[in-house]
């Protein structure tokens, strides 16, 4: 079985006493529990003085050079930047990133600004990559406007973090309504949503999610199992939906 994290962090600025200190610890760690492979990107504690993550994203790059087949790097872009914003974004998409990383909370911007997020989702459109959205809290990120952004840009993988938090309702329906919105069940509230949103959006729309290291692997990875879906759908839950994701930018490539 393919397995797969969806959504985990890693870098520079990571809280003292919270694993992995290093690349060579997370591998060791994902050898240890099975983990295949996961989407990582930097933690907001890694950005720069200068409110960029340049520092943290070559810190992340280099990793993925030493583990090319089980890093798989989303870049943090803070968009308040503006044009410099949509130059940092292409430059790390052609130098091997998988996709872009957005905080609403972090940075403070609503996830469907025209003027802030759309001109990046146009670059990631034009050089392929996926994109994952923290959702939920507070109101600017909630997982409609994910819908917005979706309308817009087809083509562009989108991932709902943590299921849309406390509207993990109206994020099941994003995810049913638009073909290329995806949420993952990091810090899920409970194995009935995830029942839940396999039967009304499918399995092939959810993804398995911990947002390590603030989230368990394996605690997510257990409701994940304890739900009353098929085994096939586990299957597809557990890595082989973002699997197939990556293989689709991989081509486009």
């Amino acid at each position: 079985m393919v397995y797969i994290d969806a959504h985990t962090h890693f870098g520079k600025g990571m809280p003292q006493g919270i694993p992995p200190e290093g690349v060579e610890k997370y591998i060791q760690m994902m050898d240890k529990i099975g983990m295949n492979a996961v989407i990582i990107t930097p933690c907001y504690a890694s950005i720069s003085p200068d409110r960029t993550y340049d520092e943290a994203n070559r810190l992340l790059a280099n990793a993925m050079k030493k583990y090319p087949d089980r890093l798989f790097g989303l870049a943090r872009v803070n968009p308040h930047f503006m044009k410099r914003s949509v130059e940092i974004a292409e430059k790390y998409l052609k130098e091997g990133f998988w996709g872009i990383k957005f905080h609403p909370r972090n940075e403070a911007f609503p996830i469907n600004h025209k003027d802030l997020v759309f001109p990046i989702m146009k670059k990631v459109e034009e050089l392929g990559g996926l994109v994952l959205f923290h959702s939920g809290c507070p109101v600017y990120s909630h997982p409609t406007l994910v819908g917005d952004v979706a309308d817009n840009f087809p083509e562009v993988p989108i991932i709902i973090g943590h299921m849309g938090g406390r509207f993990v309702d109206d994020a099941i329906l994003v995810a049913k309504w638009f073909d290329n919105v995806f949420i993952d069940t990091s810090f899920c509230r409970g194995v009935g949503y995830i029942e839940k949103a396999v039967e009304v959006a499918g399995a092939e729309k959810v993804l398995y999610a911990s947002d390590y290291p603030q989230g368990s692997m394996e605690v997510e990875t257990l409701k994940v199992k304890l739900a009353e879906i098929s085994s096939r759908d586990k299957e597809l839950i557990l890595g082989r939906n973002i699997k197939n994701i990556l293989l689709s930018i991989r081509k486009e490539r």
